[in-house]
């Protein structure tokens, strides 16, 4: 009697216990689904191909993320490789000859840091400028170009190179080196540096003339109209 008894209660105890670790494997195994939905959620990529008309001529461009990532032609041939660090495509005309080039931004601590391709209206394609990975712009009626880049001091040092495209490729011509920041100016002065390039290959310049920076760029926003107007008078 008391053998059966024992049995009863062993039969009994055993089944609460499986109760109690049923309960906790379903619940394991609802925060492993949560945690794999979170884990899944950080890996999940969101892959969007557009069909783009640019010129007349259709061109297929992938984004990740809403990033700019590719754009090949119809046909398949790669106009832009795929790059993780692109985030920006535009769509504008760099060099003034009514056609739409291609401009790509970078993830980068430099919010003009780009690559360009020009427009090839013989070939129907798209040519990326070598030796360009800045916003060019274009000093109207001339066939020059010219840049920004900050180098430091919160903006209030930059440079700007003059240039040229020649056979796809960026030759410079002229450079300024601005230093206007206000740091130490006793042994840094604020001036304004013109060089000539004399050997682009090389990026060898001679220096022409220095420009006191407070006169020529009194305000900080100055600079900008001062860098356009300078080239273009100096052409």
């Amino acid at each position: 009697m008391k053998k059966i008894i024992y049995i009863m209660l062993l039969i009994i105890s055993t089944a609460c216990n499986l109760k109690s670790n049923s309960n906790s494997i379903n619940k394991t195994q609802v925060d492993s689904s949560s945690n794999k939905n979170n884990i899944n959620d950080k890996k999940t990529i969101a892959i969007q191909i557009d069909t783009l008309q640019i010129n007349g001529l259709k061109f297929i461009q992938t984004s990740k993320d809403d990033k700019f990532n590719s754009l090949v032609n119809t046909k398949g041939d790669t106009i832009i490789k795929a790059e993780d660090y692109y985030f920006q495509a535009e769509f504008l005309d760099i060099n003034k000859d009514g056609y739409k080039d291609i401009r790509v931004y970078f993830f980068s601590s430099k919010p003009n840091l780009c690559t360009n391709y020009l427009f090839d209206k013989n070939r129907n394609t798209f040519r990326q400028i070598e030796n360009c990975e800045l916003d060019i712009q274009k000093l109207n009626g001339t066939e020059f170009y010219y840049s920004y880049n900050s180098v430091g001091c919160s903006d209030m040092d930059w440079e700007s190179h003059l240039s040229k495209i020649k056979d796809n490729k960026l030759v410079n011509y002229g450079f300024i080196n601005g230093k206007g920041c206000d740091f130490e100016i006793k042994e840094n002065p604020q001036v304004i540096e013109i060089y000539k390039i004399t050997n682009s290959e090389k990026d060898e310049m001679k220096l022409i003339t220095s420009l006191p920076y407070l006169k020529n760029i009194p305000k900080f926003e100055d600079k900008w109209d001062f860098i356009q107007k300078y080239w273009k008078q100096k052409l």
